[in-house]
């Protein structure tokens, strides 16, 4: 007797699971498909579903009723206490109903537990901006970019934090994020905040030479070449020139060499270890004959000082240069107008040959530019072929002669 009441007892509390899980399968059926109809019965019947009650705050925020979404925040939070989502949301709700001593809480709160997850992070930047919570904006900013993650959104609300204020954003930013911090400027253009965010990297004393090349680079492209020059001495020869006799890589940045490529073949500028004049290696410059080309391809912008006179030497071999057109070196102010110097004409086949061009720069000139050029022919036969060796690049304050 005993044991038939038990079975049956059992049976029953089976019946009542079956029935409550049934109930619930068919509930839990909207929280999956997302099908709510956003009714106060249907609010009620799932208020002991976190996701929808956050559902239903989504829709009270986003129909501009901070008040009923702060409502159905509250009880999403009070059956997760990990619902991060509805933190936040209602925080934001708070601070929008003149609450943010509320607000300010949920966001300490949360970002004490999301430490380090990236999910987050960007909506609790946001509401850090918005609520003044300087030490929370800070170090998710320093979190976004050490990790390389949403750079331009991250820099960008910095600057819109900070009003602009590069003190300020440095106060901010660790020091290991000052480097991407200054390519941000320097894509942006920003010269005088670029300068200000060089110092302090500078501070350390060893920069990273990378990222001296790349400022630099941006330095000399603005025609800021005096604050350039300071930072490139220790990298420039000895004769006045960087990479005089192409014995290191080319960089083409900054007061280093810089060419093109020709994706059609009609020429091609490469270091070679044979022939050289001095030291491993040499550049050459081949041509193909396609073409009867205007040649401008290969440069190096020089900081000099205006009003003292210079000599520009180097070495130069060619064979079979093709054409009455062919091969010269020139030089004219780059950041002033009023230089131009050109040297002899390179054509034929020759051996190793020095050359010289004299000259100098006006006032206000503080660089040059020493480039290998062609012009086209006006003949028949003008498409230019051969190839042309530079090498030992030299340039030195000439000496005036005075008289007595």
């Amino acid at each position: 007797m005993k044991s038939k009441i038990a079975k049956s007892l059992i049976t029953v509390a089976l019946i009542i699971l079956a029935g409550w899980l049934l109930r619930y399968s068919w509930l839990q059926r909207h929280i999956s498909y997302e099908d709510y109809t956003y009714t106060v019965d249907e609010a009620k019947r799932l208020q002991y579903f976190p996701q929808a009650q956050y559902a239903h705050g989504l829709r009270a925020w986003f129909r501009n009723d901070a008040d009923g979404a702060a409502g159905f925040f509250r009880q999403a939070v009070s059956q997760d206490v990990f619902f991060v989502d509805a933190w936040l949301k209602l925080a934001q709700a708070e601070a929008l109903m003149g609450n943010p001593e509320k607000a300010q809480a949920i966001l300490t709160f949360t970002d004490s537990r999301t430490a380090r997850v990236l999910r987050w992070k960007w909506p609790q930047t946001l509401l850090a901006h918005e609520l003044g919570m300087d030490d929370i904006f800070s170090g998710n900013i320093n979190y976004f970019i050490a990790h390389g993650k949403m750079l331009q959104d991250a820099f960008q609300i910095l600057d819109t934090h900070f009003r602009g204020k590069i003190t300020a954003a440095l106060q901010a930013l660790v020091h290991d994020n000052l480097a991407p911090y200054l390519k941000w400027l320097m894509r942006w253009g920003r010269t005088d905040n670029a300068h200000t965010v060089w110092q302090r990297i500078a501070e350390t004393g060893n920069p990273n030479p990378q990222i001296t090349l790349q400022y630099v680079h941006f330095q000399v492209s603005k025609k800021r070449v005096k604050e350039a020059r300071a930072i490139w001495l220790p990298y420039a020869d000895k004769g006045g020139m960087t990479n005089a006799g192409f014995e290191n890589g080319i960089t083409r940045r900054g007061f280093d060499w810089r060419y093109g490529s020709d994706s059609n073949g009609r020429w091609e500028i490469k270091r070679v270890g044979s022939p050289a004049w001095e030291g491993s290696y040499a550049l050459q410059v081949f041509f193909a004959g396609r073409e009867n080309l205007s040649f401008h391809n290969l440069y190096q912008i020089v900081p000099v000082e205006p009003l003292k006179p210079y000599r520009l030497t180097y070495w130069w071999r060619s064979e079979k240069v093709t054409t009455d057109q062919g091969l010269f070196v020139d030089i004219y102010g780059y950041d002033s107008r009023g230089l131009y110097k050109k040297g002899p004409m390179i054509t034929g086949t020759n051996d190793w040959c020095a050359e010289a061009v004299e000259f100098t720069p006006p006032e206000n000139c503080q660089a040059v530019v020493v480039r290998l050029c062609r012009l086209p022919s006006g003949r028949f036969d003008s498409n230019i072929a051969g190839t042309l060796w530079l090498d030992n690049f030299r340039l030195v304050e000439k000496q005036v002669e005075r008289s007595d």
